[in-house]
């Protein structure tokens, strides 16, 4: 399938944009990435991993197994889970989860920040 003349301006006319990922990982196996943040911060922000799950549309099974294998990875507990009472259970991050995530984020915002400036200052070996 060929792309027409005008898509294919079109898109060639596009402005270039630098894209990156950051991920920590112990021993080959991912201790925390995007995805990961994304699920710790959902479940801080609804309060159980259910819930995070079903705004990432992960089944619940996935979402357990991902949580434990960043576990296991990480070497520490990251969720912290109180069952029943009143108001029902909850589930919060360890103050070990939320130093991770701290921590992550300074250390990809200075990765992204590195890599926008670098392609900035070598944006000129780029066709245009």
């Amino acid at each position: 399938m060929q792309m027409s003349n005008e898509a294919s301006t079109s898109r060639a006319s596009a402005p270039l944009e630098v894209h990156a990922k950051v991920w920590i990982e112990r021993a080959g196996e991912v201790v925390i990435s995007d995805f990961l943040v994304q699920l710790l911060e959902l479940i801080a922000e609804r309060g159980s991993l259910a819930a995070a799950a079903e705004v990432l549309e992960l089944p619940n099974r996935t979402a357990w197994k991902k949580l434990r294998e960043m576990e296991a990875a990480a070497g520490v507990p990251l969720v912290s889970s109180a069952s029943g009472g009143a108001e029902g259970g909850r589930t919060t991050l360890t103050p070990e989860a939320e130093s991770m995530l701290s921590a992550f984020h300074r250390v990809a915002d200075a990765a992204l920040t590195d890599v926008d400036e670098r392609f900035s200052s070598e944006r000129s070996g780029f066709p245009s």
